[in-house]
């Protein structure tokens, strides 16, 4: 025992004894690590061929490489490229959410280290070549690389053994942690997912080997005892700031630590061993992570947790400054022979303290962290909850699969590798309590903060992955130990050596079923879903990158280079763009690949910049493609910038029929409109008992301007075959509330014989309405777009009346036609339109002369061609429009001139 009470540990011991060892008392042989490790290589090796050499093919192609259709790879590549260009990383991008431009919160790790091997490998040259294929291989080599630190923290934990199982299952476990880590998938995941890894790894063994690292220790300078702990400890430190530097959220990993290092110096206080080595390891691990984040924070971003601001560095020095405290409070305590419940009360009343005093002095930093914590602890709600990789993990989000399945398959449900890693949770647990060893409560904190926030967001499993891979080899551990599966090692051990030792055959027979089960449960629906995962991993869909492509090569040049660094503005003041420069409005999922393979600027991005929200009047991407009139939607452009043109502020419209049908849930989530408005069920009575889900669309659907663009191309539709319905409310046998089919509903294409059934129905006591069967026949008059043209669309059909996959449409003034006719008289002017993919349709608009006689059309299309630096359009009409106006008909053509700067035609 030391003079202040806390017991000494021999210099040499080892609390972390290899646990595949059930010596019980009796030595056994073991095979040399040699072997070990050349079972790892070949685990790498098989993790190259799944992440690598199976998705080849869907990566490199004759044109170049097509990274994921994740599109922040894309983004990340932009990024890579320009460093590389410059040798420096760009933090503002003004060309994404145009007219405003945004910071950017992506972390410089990937950026440079692409850029840098790059150089290396280009030999001083920029060649984009190279660092396209080396951007392609960093995500499966990072991937690869992670059964080393798996492997180690799995021997530290639970012995060699543990480490290969937990490796294996590292490599093969599908989901987010194999799609994020495939080829061509570049994105910070897979360097989020290594570095996190090896930051615990290294703190694992720096708590392990650092247990007589006491404060006296080092005022004495006593290198035999500090020299290889402080080593450890700052390799720590370096792998956390990278890690940081990687995710400015990687924050998280410290708040990890933290709750470790409390809890195991208070369990080494109740012990009565030293209790200072948690906190100074800790300590000394943060202080140099700060120093690695520090280059990067930006104090114009406050204490914003998703950025590099004050946040990182505020966080870093206050918890490395903490936890000294905390461990020379427990020596000062320990001096005095004061027990343990002091120091229970001492702790939490210095947290306290501290969080008030902080909200006082910088109450941003504690609602950057109280809302951080909310983020990753609680389901999203409104547009986010419809971002899947943001649903629970519990939820239905991959067809009939939740999270769970698709991240963590097993030959059942309730076999999954998710609920196995449950139950090794719960025997670290048991470890932690009956057992010395630090890593077991480090791996238990680890695990149980990893578990919580996998259960709000399922992007998270990649991240949970590796915990559930070395939860579920624990778990294999024991189940070896059980049936001292340590002989098949001495048995092998020994033809190691020359020797034919016998091997029991009931061992035999048992270890054989076991490793089955393991395989059988674990290993092979993991494996199949990984082979199929990498045999389709691919890029974008092809409608969508030949558009973006066609994009950027028919389009002005909008004035801005991709890769260039641009400074941020100066605060309170905007971005000066070009007079050239336009916008091109897309959902947000498209941003990216709009901006880094067309080069052009997207008005919203994968950021969620830019989407906007109709219900609270903020102009973006949703209010637009759900504005329910051509001047609702011209207000939302103007509004995007007032000192702008609307036609600059978003030049283009691209569309898909995902945006019109399957995501346009979340266009009107992210804008708080409630679904029922556009679209529903009812159910029709068949037989005694059976009700059948009927999908309908309504009026105001056929109003929004992704329908109209989308499936109406901008014209003006007649009335369709529409289906008037009643419904009544009724109860089902299982309590829910569902709206039935009551008569025999009315399919129609006259208006007035619709409304009448309307009217009946809604005197007979019931809800009724004039709805569609399809999304794509309107049940209402819609009037013709007249600021819109289609200009290019995709090849492949989406609907059976041969509607493309995407549209790319021009957004002009429009040319002006006026003339004059009887008072009260219809005006209607048609032109026939040839698309690039050789399907026509009729672009009509009507009106009726006022009082006075006049009348005045404004048409999008011209007639006459492209001009020599405007859009190359593969779209256009036939020939001349027809008009038609008080009895006579006229042929019009118009000019691209007068179409661009909104002049007149007079008839």
């Amino acid at each position: 025992m030391r003079k202040d009470g806390g017991e000494k540990r021999e210099s040499g011991e080892n609390p972390a004894r290899d646990r595949s060892e059930p010596d019980r008392g009796r030595k056994l042989a073991h095979l040399p690590d040699l072997y070990w490790y050349g079972g790892l290589c070949v685990l790498f090796l098989f993790s190259l061929y799944l992440r690598v050499v199976i998705p080849f093919k869907n990566v490199f192609l004759a044109d170049g490489v097509r990274f994921s259709s994740e599109s922040d790879a894309w983004y990340h590549m932009m990024l890579a490229k320009t460093t590389f260009l410059h040798l420096e990383r760009p933090w503002f991008d003004p060309l994404t959410n145009f007219p405003n431009g945004a910071g950017l919160h992506f972390g410089p790790f990937v950026s440079w280290g692409i850029a840098l091997i790059s150089k290396v490998l280009a030999l001083g040259g920029s060649s984009l070549q190279v660092v396209d294929t080396v951007g392609a291989f960093w995500p499966a080599i990072l991937g690869a690389l992670l059964v080393i630190p798996v492997y180690l923290i799995g021997k530290e934990v639970g012995g060699r053994g543990c480490g290969m199982t937990a490796a294996f299952l590292a490599v093969i476990l599908p989901g987010q942690l194999f799609s994020r880590t495939v080829l061509g998938f570049t994105d910070h995941h897979s360097s989020e997912v290594l570095l996190s890894t090896t930051a615990i790894l290294l703190f694992m063994m720096a708590f392990r080997i650092g247990q007589n690292l006491t404060f006296s220790s080092l005022a004495q300078m006593d290198m035999a005892r500090i020299k290889r702990p402080l080593a450890v400890a700052v390799a720590s430190g370096v792998m956390l700031g990278l890690y940081i530097d990687a995710w400015a959220m990687g924050i998280l990993f410290q708040g990890i630590l933290m709750i470790f290092i409390l809890l195991q110096t208070a369990a080494e206080y109740v012990r009565g061993r030293d209790a200072e080595y948690p906190g100074i390891i800790g300590g000394i691990g943060f202080l140099v992570a700060l120093l690695m984040v520090l280059p990067f924070a930006d104090a114009r971003n406050g204490f914003a947790v998703i950025y590099y601001s004050l946040f990182q560095p505020v966080m870093l020095l206050a918890g490395g400054i903490f936890v000294l405290a905390v461990a020379f409070l427990a020596r000062f305590l320990r001096q005095r022979g004061q027990s343990w419940p002091v120091l229970a009360g001492a702790v939490p009343g210095a947290v306290i303290l501290v969080a008030l005093v902080a909200y006082v002095v910088m109450p941003g930093f504690i609602g950057s962290l109280v809302g951080s914590m909310r983020t990753y602890l609680f389901p999203r709600s409104g547009g986010a909850a419809t971002v899947a990789e943001l649903s629970p993990i519990y939820e239905r989000t991959y067809g009939q699969l939740t999270g769970i399945d698709a991240n963590f398959p097993g030959v059942s449900h309730y076999l999954s590798p998710f609920y196995f890693s449950i139950a090794g949770m719960v025997l670290v647990a048991y470890r932690s309590v009956k057992e010395t060893n630090p890593a077991h409560l480090l791996f238990l904190v680890w695990s149980i903060v990893i578990f919580l926030i996998t259960l709000s967001a399922n992007r998270s499993a990649y991240y949970y992955g590796v915990n559930v891979a070395l939860l579920c080899a624990y778990l294999a551990a024991e189940a070896y130990r059980q049936i001292d599966f340590s002989s098949i090692e001495g048995y092998l051990a020994g033809l190691v050596k020359g020797k034919t030792p016998e091997m029991p055959g009931v061992i035999s027979m048992g270890s054989a079923l076991l490793i089955f089960l393991v395989i059988l449960f674990l290993a092979m629906p993991s494996l199949q879903d990984s082979i199929q995962t990498a045999t389709y991993s691919r890029g974008p869909n092809t409608d969508w990158y030949s558009s973006i492509k066609w994009l950027g090569n028919n389009t002005p040049d909008p004035g801005l280079p991709i890769y260039e660094v641009y400074q941020r503005p100066p605060s309170g003041q905007k971005f000066q763009y070009p007079a050239t420069a336009y916008g091109v409005m897309s959902w947000w999922d498209y941003g990216h690949l709009i901006e880094t393979i067309g080069g052009r600027y997207p008005n919203a991005n994968p950021f969620q910049q830019g989407i906007g929200n109709k219900t609270a009047g903020i102009p973006g991407s949703s209010p637009f493609f759900l504005a329910e009139s051509e001047a609702e939607a011209e207000t939302v452009l103007a509004g995007l910038n007032t000192s702008r043109s609307p036609y600059f502020n978003t030049r283009y419209v691209m569309t898909d029929v995902e945006m019109a049908v399957t995501k346009f849930h979340a266009m009107a989530a992210w804008s708080a409109i409630n679904t029922g408005r556009y679209y529903g069920y009812v159910f029709q009575a068949q037989g005694e008992s059976s009700l059948v889900p009927i999908q309908i669309w309504l009026e105001p659907y056929f109003r929004t301007m992704v329908a109209r663009l989308h499936f109406f191309d901008g014209s003006e539709i007649p009335l369709g075959e529409a289906v008037g319905i009643a419904v009544e409310k009724v109860q089902t046998n299982d309590g829910s509330q569902v709206m039935l089919v009551t008569q025999a509903p009315l399919i129609s294409t006259n208006r007035t014989e619709l409304e009448e059934f309307v009217n009946k129905s809604q005197e007979a006591g019931y809800n009724a309405s004039i709805v569609s069967r399809s999304f794509a026949i309107s049940p209402i008059h819609v009037e013709a777009l007249q600021h819109y043209r289609l200009v290019h669309e995709s090849p492949t059909a989406a609907t059976s009346d041969g509607q493309k996959y995407v549209k790319t449409f021009e957004h002009v003034p429009g040319a002006t036609i006026r003339g004059t006719a009887a008072p009260g008289s219809k005006v209607m002017i048609a032109v026939a339109v040839m698309t690039n993919q050789n399907r026509s349709f009729i672009y009509v608009q009507s009106n009726v002369t006022d009082s006075q006689g006049q009348y005045t059309l404004v048409v999008p299309y011209s007639t006459e061609g492209p001009l020599p630096d405007g859009t190359r359009f593969d779209t256009a009409p036939a020939g001349p429009y027809q008009l038609s106006a008080g009895g006579s008909i006229y042929e019009v053509k118009v000019p691209e001139e007068l179409v661009q700067s909104g002049g007149v035609i007079e008839v």
